[in-house]
Protein backbone atom coordinates (compact mmCIF):
# COMPACT_ATOMS: atom_id res chain seq x y z
CA UNK A 1 0.00 0.00 0.00
CA UNK A 2 1.36 3.43 -0.97
CA UNK A 3 2.26 5.91 1.73
CA UNK A 4 -0.09 8.94 2.02
CA UNK A 5 1.05 12.26 0.48
CA UNK A 6 3.59 14.07 2.55
CA UNK A 7 5.22 10.96 4.04
CA UNK A 8 7.09 9.38 1.11
CA UNK A 9 10.31 11.25 0.26
CA UNK A 10 11.02 9.87 -3.22
CA UNK A 11 12.73 12.74 -5.05
CA UNK A 12 15.79 13.05 -2.83
CA UNK A 13 17.77 10.94 -0.37
CA UNK A 14 18.81 12.82 2.80
CA UNK A 15 19.89 12.08 6.39
CA UNK A 16 16.96 11.36 8.68
CA UNK A 17 17.26 14.62 10.62
CA UNK A 18 16.73 16.55 7.40
CA UNK A 19 13.78 14.47 6.23
CA UNK A 20 10.97 16.74 7.55
CA UNK A 21 12.20 19.88 5.83
CA UNK A 22 12.77 18.02 2.54
CA UNK A 23 9.28 16.48 2.75
CA UNK A 24 7.80 19.97 2.94
CA UNK A 25 9.93 21.06 0.01
CA UNK A 26 8.84 18.01 -2.00
CA UNK A 27 5.17 18.92 -1.43
CA UNK A 28 5.36 22.52 -2.61
CA UNK A 29 7.77 21.77 -5.47
CA UNK A 30 5.44 18.97 -6.62
CA UNK A 31 2.52 21.40 -6.48
CA UNK A 32 4.57 23.91 -8.44
CA UNK A 33 5.27 21.44 -11.26
CA UNK A 34 1.73 19.97 -11.24
CA UNK A 35 0.39 23.22 -12.65
CA UNK A 36 1.55 22.63 -16.23
CA UNK A 37 0.51 24.29 -19.45
CA UNK A 38 1.65 23.02 -22.88
CA UNK A 39 0.88 25.11 -25.95
CA UNK A 40 2.94 23.86 -28.94
CA UNK A 41 1.21 26.32 -31.26
CA UNK A 42 2.85 29.15 -29.32
CA UNK A 43 5.94 27.17 -28.37
CA UNK A 44 5.06 27.43 -24.68
CA UNK A 45 5.72 25.13 -21.75
CA UNK A 46 4.74 26.65 -18.41
CA UNK A 47 4.84 25.44 -14.83
CA UNK A 48 2.91 27.57 -12.35
CA UNK A 49 2.90 30.33 -14.94
CA UNK A 50 6.69 30.26 -15.36
CA UNK A 51 7.95 29.51 -18.88
CA UNK A 52 10.43 26.63 -19.28
CA UNK A 53 12.26 25.12 -22.26
CA UNK A 54 13.16 21.52 -23.06
CA UNK A 55 16.71 20.84 -24.24
CA UNK A 56 18.27 17.49 -25.11
CA UNK A 57 20.56 16.36 -22.30
CA UNK A 58 23.35 15.38 -24.68
CA UNK A 59 23.20 18.77 -26.41
CA UNK A 60 23.88 20.42 -23.04
CA UNK A 61 26.67 18.06 -22.08
CA UNK A 62 28.72 15.82 -24.36
CA UNK A 63 27.86 17.53 -27.63
CA UNK A 64 28.26 21.04 -26.23
CA UNK A 65 31.60 20.09 -24.71
CA UNK A 66 32.79 18.59 -28.01
CA UNK A 67 31.79 21.71 -29.91
CA UNK A 68 33.59 24.04 -27.50
CA UNK A 69 36.63 21.79 -27.35
CA UNK A 70 36.78 22.02 -31.16
CA UNK A 71 36.52 25.82 -30.99
CA UNK A 72 39.50 25.96 -28.64
CA UNK A 73 41.48 23.13 -30.23
CA UNK A 74 44.28 25.53 -31.14
CA UNK A 75 45.00 25.92 -27.39
CA UNK A 76 45.81 22.25 -26.91
CA UNK A 77 43.62 19.46 -25.58
CA UNK A 78 44.02 20.19 -21.87
CA UNK A 79 43.50 23.96 -22.13
CA UNK A 80 40.54 23.44 -24.50
CA UNK A 81 38.94 21.18 -21.89
CA UNK A 82 39.56 23.70 -19.09
CA UNK A 83 38.11 26.57 -21.10
CA UNK A 84 35.05 24.50 -22.03
CA UNK A 85 34.41 23.32 -18.48
CA UNK A 86 34.87 26.80 -17.03
CA UNK A 87 32.35 28.18 -19.51
CA UNK A 88 29.81 25.43 -18.75
CA UNK A 89 30.28 25.86 -15.00
CA UNK A 90 29.79 29.64 -15.22
CA UNK A 91 26.61 29.28 -17.26
CA UNK A 92 25.14 26.60 -14.97
CA UNK A 93 26.11 28.49 -11.81
CA UNK A 94 24.35 31.60 -13.12
CA UNK A 95 21.25 29.60 -14.10
CA UNK A 96 21.18 27.95 -10.66
CA UNK A 97 21.27 31.31 -8.87
CA UNK A 98 18.61 32.78 -11.16
CA UNK A 99 16.29 29.75 -10.83
CA UNK A 100 16.69 29.76 -7.05
CA UNK A 101 15.97 33.46 -6.70
CA UNK A 102 12.87 33.26 -8.91
CA UNK A 103 11.58 30.13 -7.15
CA UNK A 104 12.06 31.56 -3.64
CA UNK A 105 10.10 34.68 -4.53
CA UNK A 106 7.31 32.77 -6.24
CA UNK A 107 6.96 30.22 -3.45
CA UNK A 108 7.60 32.60 -0.55
CA UNK A 109 10.55 30.60 0.83
CA UNK A 110 12.83 32.53 3.22
CA UNK A 111 14.62 30.11 5.57
CA UNK A 112 18.08 29.09 4.23
CA UNK A 113 17.60 25.37 4.97
CA UNK A 114 14.17 25.37 3.33
CA UNK A 115 15.71 27.17 0.32
CA UNK A 116 18.37 24.48 0.12
CA UNK A 117 15.82 21.68 0.46
CA UNK A 118 13.87 23.01 -2.54
CA UNK A 119 16.99 22.72 -4.70
CA UNK A 120 17.40 18.94 -4.95
CA UNK A 121 13.65 18.45 -5.43
CA UNK A 122 13.57 21.12 -8.12
CA UNK A 123 16.66 19.45 -9.58
CA UNK A 124 14.81 16.16 -9.86
CA UNK A 125 11.68 17.67 -11.43
CA UNK A 126 13.69 19.55 -14.08
CA UNK A 127 15.60 16.47 -15.14
CA UNK A 128 19.14 17.37 -14.06
CA UNK A 129 19.61 14.51 -11.60
CA UNK A 130 18.35 13.01 -8.40
CA UNK A 131 20.25 13.91 -5.24
CA UNK A 132 21.57 11.92 -2.32
CA UNK A 133 22.90 14.07 0.54
CA UNK A 134 25.39 12.35 2.85
CA UNK A 135 25.20 12.49 6.67
CA UNK A 136 28.61 14.16 6.92
CA UNK A 137 27.16 17.27 5.33
CA UNK A 138 27.00 20.47 7.36
CA UNK A 139 25.02 23.10 5.43
CA UNK A 140 25.18 26.41 7.30
CA UNK A 141 25.29 30.07 6.25
CA UNK A 142 28.96 30.75 7.04
CA UNK A 143 32.53 29.79 6.17
CA UNK A 144 32.03 26.29 7.60
CA UNK A 145 29.45 25.29 4.98
CA UNK A 146 30.05 21.73 3.77
CA UNK A 147 27.91 19.54 1.55
CA UNK A 148 28.78 16.11 0.19
CA UNK A 149 26.24 14.51 -2.12
CA UNK A 150 25.72 12.18 -5.08
CA UNK A 151 23.83 12.58 -8.34
CA UNK A 152 22.92 8.95 -9.04
CA UNK A 153 21.41 9.81 -12.45
CA UNK A 154 23.39 12.83 -13.64
CA UNK A 155 22.30 13.77 -17.16
CA UNK A 156 25.91 14.68 -18.06
CA UNK A 157 27.52 11.39 -17.02
CA UNK A 158 24.64 9.50 -18.64
CA UNK A 159 25.14 11.39 -21.93
CA UNK A 160 28.80 10.39 -22.08
CA UNK A 161 28.01 6.80 -21.14
CA UNK A 162 25.26 6.61 -23.78
CA UNK A 163 27.84 7.62 -26.38
CA UNK A 164 29.99 4.72 -25.23
CA UNK A 165 32.83 7.04 -24.19
CA UNK A 166 34.86 6.76 -21.01
CA UNK A 167 36.85 9.73 -19.75
CA UNK A 168 39.75 10.12 -17.37
CA UNK A 169 38.19 13.21 -15.76
CA UNK A 170 34.80 14.11 -14.19
CA UNK A 171 32.26 15.51 -16.66
CA UNK A 172 29.30 16.66 -14.54
CA UNK A 173 30.43 20.27 -14.56
CA UNK A 174 26.98 21.80 -15.22
CA UNK A 175 25.49 19.78 -12.37
CA UNK A 176 28.24 21.16 -10.14
CA UNK A 177 27.68 24.72 -11.37
CA UNK A 178 23.88 24.65 -11.05
CA UNK A 179 23.80 23.12 -7.56
CA UNK A 180 26.47 25.53 -6.22
CA UNK A 181 24.58 28.47 -7.73
CA UNK A 182 21.31 27.38 -6.10
CA UNK A 183 22.91 26.84 -2.68
CA UNK A 184 24.90 30.07 -2.91
CA UNK A 185 21.65 31.95 -3.48
CA UNK A 186 20.06 30.02 -0.59
CA UNK A 187 22.70 30.78 2.04
CA UNK A 188 24.14 34.06 0.79
CA UNK A 189 27.76 32.84 0.92
CA UNK A 190 30.10 32.15 -2.04
CA UNK A 191 30.14 28.43 -2.83
CA UNK A 192 31.84 26.19 -5.35
CA UNK A 193 31.37 22.52 -6.18
CA UNK A 194 33.93 19.97 -7.37
CA UNK A 195 33.03 16.53 -8.68
CA UNK A 196 35.42 14.13 -6.95
CA UNK A 197 34.11 10.91 -8.53
CA UNK A 198 32.20 10.38 -11.80
CA UNK A 199 30.44 7.41 -13.39
CA UNK A 200 31.61 8.60 -16.84
CA UNK A 201 35.18 7.74 -15.82
CA UNK A 202 34.24 4.39 -14.30
CA UNK A 203 33.67 5.41 -10.67
CA UNK A 204 30.81 3.97 -8.60
CA UNK A 205 28.87 7.23 -8.49
CA UNK A 206 28.91 10.90 -9.37
CA UNK A 207 29.97 12.43 -6.06
CA UNK A 208 30.35 16.12 -5.30
CA UNK A 209 31.78 18.27 -2.54
CA UNK A 210 30.48 21.80 -2.09
CA UNK A 211 32.15 24.39 0.15
CA UNK A 212 33.37 28.00 0.20
CA UNK A 213 36.21 28.51 -2.31
CA UNK A 214 38.77 28.97 0.48
CA UNK A 215 37.84 25.66 2.15
CA UNK A 216 37.12 23.22 -0.65
CA UNK A 217 40.70 21.98 -1.19
CA UNK A 218 40.96 21.03 2.48
CA UNK A 219 37.65 19.16 2.33
CA UNK A 220 38.74 17.24 -0.78
CA UNK A 221 42.05 16.34 0.86
CA UNK A 222 40.29 15.01 3.99
CA UNK A 223 37.76 13.06 1.93
CA UNK A 224 40.43 11.55 -0.32
CA UNK A 225 42.21 9.91 2.61
CA UNK A 226 39.13 7.75 3.31
CA UNK A 227 37.94 7.14 -0.24
CA UNK A 228 38.34 3.87 -2.13
CA UNK A 229 40.06 5.59 -5.07
CA UNK A 230 43.81 6.07 -4.84
CA UNK A 231 44.76 9.21 -2.96
CA UNK A 232 46.92 10.67 -5.75
CA UNK A 233 43.95 10.77 -8.14
CA UNK A 234 42.31 13.49 -6.04
CA UNK A 235 45.24 15.84 -6.67
CA UNK A 236 44.11 15.99 -10.32
CA UNK A 237 40.58 17.18 -9.54
CA UNK A 238 39.69 20.46 -11.18
CA UNK A 239 38.12 22.96 -8.82
CA UNK A 240 35.86 25.26 -10.85
CA UNK A 241 35.90 28.95 -10.10
CA UNK A 242 32.80 30.94 -10.95
CA UNK A 243 33.63 33.50 -13.66
CA UNK A 244 37.36 32.88 -13.35
CA UNK A 245 38.01 34.84 -16.52
CA UNK A 246 36.05 37.80 -15.15
CA UNK A 247 37.96 37.63 -11.86
CA UNK A 248 41.28 37.62 -13.71
CA UNK A 249 40.14 40.52 -15.88
CA UNK A 250 39.02 42.41 -12.79
CA UNK A 251 42.36 41.69 -11.11
CA UNK A 252 44.20 42.87 -14.22
CA UNK A 253 42.06 46.00 -14.37
CA UNK A 254 42.65 46.68 -10.68
CA UNK A 255 46.38 46.21 -11.18
CA UNK A 256 46.27 48.60 -14.12
CA UNK A 257 44.41 51.14 -12.00
CA UNK A 258 46.98 50.70 -9.23
CA UNK A 259 49.84 51.24 -11.67
CA UNK A 260 48.13 54.32 -13.09
CA UNK A 261 47.65 55.66 -9.55
CA UNK A 262 51.31 54.93 -8.79
CA UNK A 263 52.44 56.69 -11.97
CA UNK A 264 50.18 59.65 -11.15
CA UNK A 265 51.55 59.85 -7.61
CA UNK A 266 55.13 59.69 -8.87
CA UNK A 267 54.32 62.30 -11.50
CA UNK A 268 52.80 64.52 -8.82
CA UNK A 269 55.84 63.97 -6.60
CA UNK A 270 58.16 64.77 -9.50
CA UNK A 271 56.15 67.89 -10.34
CA UNK A 272 56.28 68.91 -6.69
CA UNK A 273 60.03 68.23 -6.56
CA UNK A 274 60.59 70.23 -9.75
CA UNK A 275 58.55 73.09 -8.32
CA UNK A 276 60.53 72.96 -5.07
CA UNK A 277 63.78 72.87 -7.08
CA UNK A 278 62.62 75.83 -9.16
CA UNK A 279 61.72 77.70 -6.00
CA UNK A 280 65.13 76.77 -4.53
CA UNK A 281 66.86 78.05 -7.69
CA UNK A 282 64.93 81.31 -7.44
CA UNK A 283 65.87 81.59 -3.78
CA UNK A 284 69.52 80.83 -4.66
CA UNK A 285 69.49 83.54 -7.33
CA UNK A 286 68.07 85.98 -4.80
CA UNK A 287 70.78 85.00 -2.32
CA UNK A 288 73.51 85.33 -4.97
CA UNK A 289 72.10 88.70 -6.01
CA UNK A 290 72.09 89.81 -2.42
CA UNK A 291 75.67 88.57 -2.03
CA UNK A 292 76.71 90.47 -5.14
CA UNK A 293 75.01 93.59 -3.85
CA UNK A 294 76.66 93.13 -0.47
CA UNK A 295 80.04 92.58 -2.11
CA UNK A 296 79.54 95.73 -4.17
CA UNK A 297 78.48 97.65 -1.08
CA UNK A 298 81.49 96.30 0.83
CA UNK A 299 83.81 97.46 -1.97
CA UNK A 300 82.18 100.85 -2.03
CA UNK A 301 82.49 101.08 1.75
CA UNK A 302 86.15 100.02 1.47
CA UNK A 303 86.85 102.72 -1.14
CA UNK A 304 84.99 105.30 0.93
CA UNK A 305 86.97 104.35 4.02
CA UNK A 306 90.24 104.63 2.08
CA UNK A 307 89.30 108.03 0.72
CA UNK A 308 88.15 109.37 4.08
CA UNK A 309 90.43 107.52 6.50
CA UNK A 310 93.74 107.21 4.62
CA UNK A 311 94.09 109.70 1.78
CA UNK A 312 93.53 112.82 3.92
CA UNK A 313 96.45 111.83 6.14
CA UNK A 314 98.66 111.20 3.13
CA UNK A 315 97.86 114.68 1.89
CA UNK A 316 98.78 116.07 5.30
CA UNK A 317 102.06 114.13 5.26
CA UNK A 318 102.85 115.56 1.79
CA UNK A 319 102.73 119.10 3.23
CA UNK A 320 105.11 118.48 6.11
CA UNK A 321 108.37 119.21 4.25
CA UNK A 322 109.48 115.78 3.17
CA UNK A 323 112.90 115.19 1.69
CA UNK A 324 113.14 113.95 -1.92
CA UNK A 325 113.37 110.27 -1.01
CA UNK A 326 110.37 110.51 1.32
CA UNK A 327 108.41 112.28 -1.40
CA UNK A 328 109.20 109.47 -3.84
CA UNK A 329 108.08 106.85 -1.29
CA UNK A 330 104.92 108.81 -0.49
CA UNK A 331 104.10 109.15 -4.18
CA UNK A 332 104.57 105.44 -4.67
CA UNK A 333 102.37 104.72 -1.65
CA UNK A 334 99.62 106.88 -3.15
CA UNK A 335 99.93 105.05 -6.48
CA UNK A 336 99.79 101.66 -4.75
CA UNK A 337 96.66 102.66 -2.82
CA UNK A 338 95.17 103.92 -6.06
CA UNK A 339 95.88 100.62 -7.75
CA UNK A 340 94.39 98.66 -4.84
CA UNK A 341 91.17 100.67 -5.03
CA UNK A 342 91.02 100.52 -8.82
CA UNK A 343 88.50 98.15 -10.53
CA UNK A 344 91.30 97.33 -12.95
CA UNK A 345 93.03 95.17 -10.36
CA UNK A 346 90.00 92.90 -10.04
CA UNK A 347 89.65 92.55 -13.77
CA UNK A 348 93.32 91.81 -14.36
CA UNK A 349 93.37 89.19 -11.59
CA UNK A 350 90.28 87.37 -12.85
CA UNK A 351 90.54 83.70 -13.85
CA UNK A 352 89.62 84.72 -17.40
CA UNK A 353 92.78 86.86 -17.94
CA UNK A 354 94.93 84.90 -15.48
CA UNK A 355 97.60 87.59 -15.03
CA UNK A 356 100.29 86.84 -12.47
CA UNK A 357 100.81 89.16 -9.46
CA UNK A 358 103.97 90.59 -11.11
CA UNK A 359 102.12 91.19 -14.37
CA UNK A 360 99.33 92.96 -12.47
CA UNK A 361 101.91 95.28 -10.88
CA UNK A 362 103.47 96.04 -14.25
CA UNK A 363 100.04 96.64 -15.82
CA UNK A 364 99.13 99.05 -13.02
CA UNK A 365 102.30 101.10 -13.55
CA UNK A 366 101.81 101.10 -17.34
CA UNK A 367 98.25 102.41 -16.82
CA UNK A 368 99.69 105.23 -14.65
CA UNK A 369 102.00 106.19 -17.52
CA UNK A 370 105.26 105.11 -15.82
CA UNK A 371 108.04 104.46 -18.39
CA UNK A 372 109.60 101.00 -18.60
CA UNK A 373 112.89 102.15 -17.07
CA UNK A 374 111.17 103.59 -13.98
CA UNK A 375 108.99 100.47 -13.70
CA UNK A 376 112.16 98.38 -13.65
CA UNK A 377 113.61 100.57 -10.88
CA UNK A 378 110.37 100.54 -8.85
CA UNK A 379 109.99 96.74 -9.12
CA UNK A 380 113.71 96.13 -8.81
CA UNK A 381 113.80 94.20 -12.09
CA UNK A 382 115.74 94.42 -15.35
CA UNK A 383 114.43 96.36 -18.33
CA UNK A 384 114.29 93.12 -20.35
CA UNK A 385 112.14 91.51 -17.66
CA UNK A 386 109.68 94.43 -17.77
CA UNK A 387 109.60 94.25 -21.57
CA UNK A 388 108.86 90.48 -21.34
CA UNK A 389 106.04 91.11 -18.88
CA UNK A 390 104.51 93.74 -21.16
CA UNK A 391 104.59 91.22 -24.04
CA UNK A 392 102.82 88.58 -21.94
CA UNK A 393 100.25 91.12 -20.77
CA UNK A 394 99.47 92.14 -24.37
CA UNK A 395 99.16 88.44 -25.31
CA UNK A 396 96.73 87.66 -22.48
CA UNK A 397 94.68 90.78 -23.27
CA UNK A 398 94.41 89.74 -26.93
CA UNK A 399 96.58 92.64 -28.15
CA UNK A 400 99.33 90.54 -29.65
CA UNK A 401 100.17 91.57 -33.24
CA UNK A 402 97.82 94.58 -32.90
CA UNK A 403 98.63 98.29 -32.98
CA UNK A 404 96.54 99.04 -29.87
CA UNK A 405 98.28 101.06 -27.18
CA UNK A 406 98.58 99.02 -23.98
CA UNK A 407 98.06 101.99 -21.60
CA UNK A 408 94.99 103.17 -23.52
CA UNK A 409 93.51 99.68 -23.41
CA UNK A 410 94.13 99.38 -19.65
CA UNK A 411 92.51 102.75 -19.04
CA UNK A 412 89.48 101.60 -21.07
CA UNK A 413 89.00 98.61 -18.77
CA UNK A 414 88.21 100.97 -15.89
Amino acid sequence: MDNPPGTDLNTVNVPEELRPVFLRAQDYVRDYFSDVQNDPEKGLIKYSGERYILVRASAMSKELFDMMALMYSDRGKEEARDLSFNFLFDIAHSIGKADAKSFFIKMGVTDPIEKLSAGPVHFAYTGWASVKIHPLSNPRPDDHYYLIYDHPYSFEAQAWMDKGEKTDYPVCVMNAGYSSGWCEESFGVPLVTAEVECRAKGDRHCRFIMAPPSKIKDHIAKYSKKAYIKYENYNKIDIPEFFKRKRLEDALRNRKDQLEDLVQKRTDNLTKANKELEEANIAMKVVLKQMEQKEKADKENFLTNIKHSVLPYLNEIAGTGLNPEQKILLAQLEKNISRITSPLIGKLSSSYLNLTPMEIKVAGLVRDGVPNKEIAEILNASLNTITSHRYKIRTKLGLKNKDSNLRSYLLSLE
